[in-house]
C-alpha cells in the first residue's frame, strides 16, 4: 500500500491518495512499491492537490456571491434561490433521462446547473433598495428597473473560464425569456433560449407562485401546476412542462 497526503498552502492536508497492490507485469504477483513509484505518485498528488484547491476556491467565491445577494434581500432571495436550484435540477434530470443522456453527463450537468440556478437573481444586488425592498407591487417604471437584474447578473460572467461561468451567464440573462419570444431582456424565443434558462424560468415561476410575497398570497400547488400547463408553448418550453 502506497499512501501520500494531498497538501496545499501552509502544509494543510486536504485529502489522501492511496494505491494498493503493485503487480509485477512479468509474474503477475503483488510486489512492494518502489522509490520510483513513490516519486511518480508524489508528482500526481501535487497536481491533484492544486486542482482541488482551485475548485474549493471557486466554490467559496460562488457561495459568497450568493450570500451577498441574500444580504440585499434576505426575506426572499436566500430560501428562494435554494428552492429554485433544487427544482431546476429535478426538471433537468427528468429531461435528460428522456433524452438518453449518459448518467455521467447528467451528474456533471446537474452539479453545474445547481450552482447556476442559485445565481439566477444575483443581478438584484444592482437594484436600488427603494425598488428591491418595496413592500408593495411595483409601478411600471420600477418594474422596468427591476428587469435590468437579468443583464446586471449576466454581466458578472462576461469573462468565461469554465462551464459554471457559462451556464450562470445564460441563466442570469435568460430566466425571464419566454418560449413565444415576448420575454426580456432580448426577446429570445424557443430553443434560441439556452436549456438551462428555460428550465430555471419554470422553477422560478413555480416557486414564486407557491410562496407568499408582500404583494400576493401563496397559491395552492394545484393552481400553480394548472397555470404552468396553461402557459406551455407560450411562456414555457412545453416539453419541459411535461
Amino acid at each position: 500500500m502506497l499512501t501520500l497526503p494531498l497538501i496545499v498552502g501552509e502544509d494543510k492536508v486536504i485529502g489522501v491518495i492511496q494505491i494498493i497492490n503493485s503487480i509485477d507485469p512479468e509474474t503477475g504477483k503483488i510486489v512492494p512499491f518502489t522509490a520510483e513509484n513513490e516519486l511518480f505518485v508524489s508528482f500526481f498528488a501535487n497536481i491533484a492537490s492544486s486542482a482541488i484547491e482551485k475548485a474549493k476556491m471557486t466554490r467559496e467565491m460562488i457561495l459568497r456571491m450568493i450570500k451577498m445577494a441574500e444580504l440585499r434581500d434576505p426575506k426572499e432571495t436566500g430560501c428562494h434561490v435554494q428552492r429554485v436550484s433544487s427544482f431546476s435540477v429535478e426538471v433537468y434530470q427528468r429531461w435528460a433521462e428522456n433524452h438518453n443522456i449518459p448518467s455521467s453527463e447528467i451528474r456533471k450537468n446537474s452539479d453545474v446547473l445547481r450552482i447556476a440556478a442559485m445565481l439566477h437573481d444575483v443581478g438584484k444586488i444592482g437594484i436600488p433598495d427603494v425598488i428591491l425592498k418595496k413592500p408593495a407591487r411595483l409601478t411600471d417604471d420600477e418594474y422596468e428597473v427591476m428587469k435590468t437584474h437579468t443583464t446586471l447578473g449576466s454581466d458578472l460572467f462576461i469573462n468565461i473560464f469554465n462551464e459554471v461561468d457559462e451556464m450562470s451567464r445564460d441563466v442570469a440573462a435568460c430566466h425571464h425569456e419566454r418560449w413565444d419570444g415576448k420575454g426580456y431582456p432580448k426577446g429570445l424565443a424557443g430553443e434560441d433560449i439556452p436549456l438551462a434558462g428555460r428550465i430555471v424560468a419554470i422553477a422560478d415561476v413555480y416557486d414564486a407562485l407557491m410562496s407568499k410575497r408582500v404583494y400576493k398570497s401563496a397559491w395552492d400547488e394545484e393552481d400553480v401546476l394548472k397555470y404552468l400547463r396553461e402557459q406551455a408553448g407560450s411562456q414555457f418550453d412545453p416539453e419541459l412542462i411535461d
